[in-house]
């Protein structure tokens, strides 16, 4: 029996929580850790919609605050956020390039922690810039392999062969 594509995704934003949860920590590299959960909701919201990515977008923000267990309505927002800025580049970008795929993961993963600033403001200012652009460079290492899981994921409507 084959799951839906939206429930394998769903499965799959529940795994990178988990695995962010359990193994994040012993993947730090100078302080800085990648967020595996908005990883997998960038791979997912580059490739569809902007009504399915913001949904999407929930999940993942529900999932993450939930396990740290505080700001959860900053990580929904910020999620949502996320999710809403790259469904909307359907709009005017080529989203299936993987520059552009790269380049969405940089500048989504600092949208993101920007939003959650804004909501859940942290005492240091500076080791929170530090620690944004960590991440956000960081995320890139995964960016590539999880957008192919994701598309593999993707009924053919949302996928885009290049044969």
């Amino acid at each position: 029996m084959k799951l839906p594509a939206w429930l394998q995704l769903v499965l799959l934003l529940v795994l990178a929580t988990a695995l962010q949860a359990v193994l994040a920590y012993r993947l730090q590299v100078w302080g800085v850790q990648p967020d595996l959960n908005k990883v997998v909701l960038i791979c997912i919201a580059v490739n569809t919609p902007a009504h399915v990515a913001v949904a999407y977008g929930f999940v993942a923000g529900w999932l993450m605050g939930t396990v740290v267990g505080m700001s959860l309505g900053s990580y929904l927002v910020s999620r949502m956020m996320l999710g809403a800025a790259l469904g909307l580049l359907e709009l005017r970008v080529f989203r299936h390039n993987p520059v552009v795929l790269v380049f969405s993961a940089l500048t989504g993963s600092l949208l993101c922690e920007a939003v959650f600033f804004l909501f859940s403001p942290q005492p240091d200012v500076s080791r929170w810039v530090v620690q944004a652009l960590g991440e956000s460079g960081y995320n890139l290492v995964f960016v590539l392999p999880i957008a192919w899981w994701v598309r593999r994921l993707l009924p053919p409507v949302h996928r885009l062969d290049y044969t």
